[in-house]
């Protein structure tokens, strides 16, 4: 076989293979999505072959090194299963989650307008009966804000533990909108829907009596995270819903697996969210107005909500580095 007609209907191959490489190499296989993992399996093997060729047949040992290397960091990367440094891992997985949140973006946009109709209906219904609103927001164990409502300054373990209850309540919200996606999604749609109705109703109490800017002081400074997170649960749950529902050859066991792990991915990004918007709540949002005025409030909201925009929207366009240069 001559070797330059072997390089060049080879050589692209082998420059997908190595890029794939690059991005593997130090954080392991599982930072790969499920295609770019089965096109690595079918590269390497084409590429072991080609080297099979290259050694038999082509009388080139630059081309003979080079497939060797590139195969022998192949066979590194598939068994270093030993390896338990899980930083690299990590690392590539919050690099890589604006990608994973803009290719469920319509799951999210459906979430985001099933809250809104909720709340438009809550504030509909309650605005008009201010008192019963009133008894179906307060509830026993987590009393939401109220017009007029008098705040004192709290210790450092009464804010921690306040902190602690409200991260415990709302990652309970978030990861049941989540597991409810098994219902083929109308346990989402419910949960998602009725958070809206409570935020509706919430905000026509606050209307009632002429408090708006109490009402945005005592929920933007955490709801700036906090109703993402929920978002993001939902729409975990309607990834799920729709690994159930889409016709597949395979069973739909199978496919919730396969579904499961981007929604899983998703929804892990909202327990830091939570846990920062617990302890906005109780150290921003409730705190008194003689120790933090409205304006710092919305200050604070603006910032931590530019801050989850850049992250969301700026990071991730990239495009993948290109391959090796070419040989002889």
């Amino acid at each position: 076989m001559n070797l330059a007609t072997f390089i060049n209907e080879r050589r692209p191959q082998w420059r997908q293979l190595e890029d794939l490489l690059t991005h593997v190499e130090g954080s392991g296989l599982a930072t790969l999505e499920e295609a770019d993992a089965m096109q690595f399996a079918q590269l390497y093997r084409r590429t072991a072959s080609d080297l099979n060729q290259a050694q038999t047949y082509v009388t080139g040992d630059a081309t003979v090194r080079y497939l060797n290397d590139l195969v022998a960091r192949c066979y590194l990367v598939i068994h270093a299963t030993n390896r338990m440094d899980g930083w690299p891992v990590l690392w590539q997985r919050i690099r890589d989650y604006p990608v994973v949140f803009r290719r469920h973006f319509r799951q999210i946009l459906v979430a985001l307008g099933l809250l809104l109709v909720g709340a438009v209906f809550g504030f509909t219904a309650s605005y008009y009966d201010s008192a019963a609103a009133r008894g179906f927001l307060l509830s026993t164990d987590m009393p939401m804000i109220q017009p007029g409502q008098k705040r004192s300054l709290q210790s450092t373990g009464e804010l921690a533990g306040f902190s602690a209850a409200l991260f415990r309540q709302n990652v309970s919200v978030t990861l049941v909108a989540f597991a409810l996606g098994i219902t083929f999604g109308l346990g989402t749609v419910w949960l998602v829907f009725e958070n809206g109705i409570l935020m509706g109703a919430l905000a026509a109490v606050f209307a009632e009596a002429g408090a708006w800017q109490e009402f945005l002081t005592g929920i933007l400074p955490h709801g700036v995270l906090e109703i993402p997170a929920i978002l993001l649960g939902g729409a975990g749950g309607f990834i799920l819903a729709e690994g159930m529902l889409r016709a597949r050859p395979w069973s739909r066991l199978e496919e919730l697996a396969r579904c499961g792990q981007d929604a899983l991915w998703l929804v892990g990004g909202a327990i830091p969210l939570l846990a920062v918007a617990a302890l906005l709540e109780a150290v921003v949002a409730r705190a008194p107005d003689d120790y933090l005025d409205s304006g710092l409030k919305l200050a604070v909201a603006a910032l931590f909500g530019l801050i989850f925009l850049a992250f969301l929207l700026l990071p991730g366009w990239r495009t993948r580095r290109p391959g090796f240069v070419d040989h002889p």
